[in-house]
């Protein structure tokens, strides 16, 4: 691992070579590379670095991801810490990769995508598994005349857009508040794995005018602000993640009320009342 990190660091150092950057205005620019890397989930990801008046939001939305995406990708990701210069690991889907010169294909539109060899990965694996692709074409791409590989080597498989990665290029089904959800899923499973979960049940009250209503969000008398917890509606089995986002006033609702959730949670727990019944988890 460590003489990965250090070719790696190395190439990356080289003159030609340099990271997705953008600039204020933009996120890719024709002067940036894509260096793509698997991940220990087996996806293919790259480093974005973050440069001046680059926000979270619009990063994400540039690559066709929700916010929730990009804190599962970067656990430990803080809006308030962000700084230039930060690096954000982005997943790219095979959609969003040019793996051929189509007609009317015009290389200034786009950046060069390169797969950086990791330690054991063999040329069928990444032609065939990772970027479904003929081998011959990698060869021929990067003038090789074997498949012998080295870790920390440079292969270009392709090209990406100026503009970005449309968001119907990912996978996942049933579109952005899907993947949202999924993608809240993964957090809660990721930070609650191997931990005592808190169970609990009672009313969820939908509030219309928290200001929150188009996002997953959620007010909480326990579980810690900024947490994802698990909201279920038994009735219509139904399962929901939301983000805690502050705390139940204890003034306004009686102790029945357990969780407080935005328009959109509550319609996707298929909530016809303002108040129904829920079951809980979180930690503490």
């Amino acid at each position: 691992m460590r003489l990965n990190l250090i070719l790696l660091s190395i190439l990356l150092s080289m003159p030609g070579y340099v990271l997705a950057t953008g600039d204020s205005t933009h996120y890719l620019t024709p002067q940036d590379t894509i260096f793509l890397h698997t991940s220990v989930m087996g996806e293919k990801v790259f480093e974005h670095t973050l440069e001046k008046k680059q926000t979270l939001f619009s990063l994400a939305k540039f690559y066709g991801l929700s916010v929730e995406e990009l804190y599962f990708y970067n656990p430990g990701l803080e809006v308030q810490s962000l700084k230039v210069g930060q690096k954000i690991q982005v997943p790219v889907p095979n959609r969003a990769i040019v793996r051929y010169r189509v007609q009317n294909f015009i290389e200034s539109n786009f950046v060069p995508v390169y797969h950086i060899v990791q330690r054991g990965e063999t040329m069928f694996r990444i032609s065939r598994y990772y970027y479904e692709m003929p081998k011959e074409i990698i060869m021929q791409r990067n003038g090789m005349t074997s498949t012998d590989l080295k870790t920390g080597q440079a292969l270009q498989i392709g090209w990406m857009s100026l503009d970005g990665i449309p968001e119907e290029y990912r996978s996942g089904g049933g579109g952005p508040i899907s993947r949202r959800n999924n993608a809240l899923r993964k957090v809660f499973a990721r930070n609650t794995q191997g931990k005592k979960l808190t169970e609990d049940s009672g009313a969820a009250f939908w509030k219309k005018s928290t200001g929150e209503g188009s996002d997953f969000y959620a007010l909480h008398r326990y579980a810690p602000v900024n947490s994802i917890i698990e909201i279920n509606n038994p009735m219509k089995n139904r399962v929901i993640y939301a983000k805690v986002v502050g705390r139940i006033p204890d003034t306004a609702y009686g102790d029945d009320v357990k969780v407080i959730v935005s328009s959109v949670v509550a319609q996707l727990l298929g909530a016809k009342d303002r108040r129904f019944f829920v079951k809980i988890r979180y930690q503490k």
